[in-house]
């Protein structure tokens, strides 16, 4: 999103006013290093998984079989059939919950 900023100006005939600045155009930065066309449909496949089993462990919902494919079809996705069992036998008794938790990693001390 563009951000508008608002700066001082003198002006002879007014002490200052404020004026508004236009945001400066960028060029859009790249989303991924790969194209979306260029993934491989097995590494797509494997995206639609993680993304469905964190959406269902975000909401306290089982992550089984079915639960995988009902939250791909409906989001109109399309998987090889073998990946949401995998996916659901590979989360079975696992600390999903700890393993999703970001930031808190800390950094260096300051200098003393």
């Amino acid at each position: 999103l563009a951000q508008e900023t608002y700066c001082l100006q003198a002006r002879p005939e007014a002490s200052r006013t404020a004026t508004r600045r236009r945001p400066t155009a960028r060029a859009p930065e790249p989303m991924a290093e790969v194209p979306a066309a260029e993934v491989p449909q097995a590494e797509k496949d494997e995206l639609f998984c993680c993304y469905a089993a964190m959406i269902l462990q975000d909401s306290g919902l089982d992550i089984t079989e079915e639960s995988l494919n009902t939250l791909i079809k409906t989001a109109g996705g399309s998987v090889e059939p073998f990946f949401p069992a995998l996916f659901a036998k590979m989360c079975k008794g696992k600390d999903l919950e700890g393993m999703l938790k970001f930031g808190g990693g800390g950094g260096g001390a300051p200098a003393a």
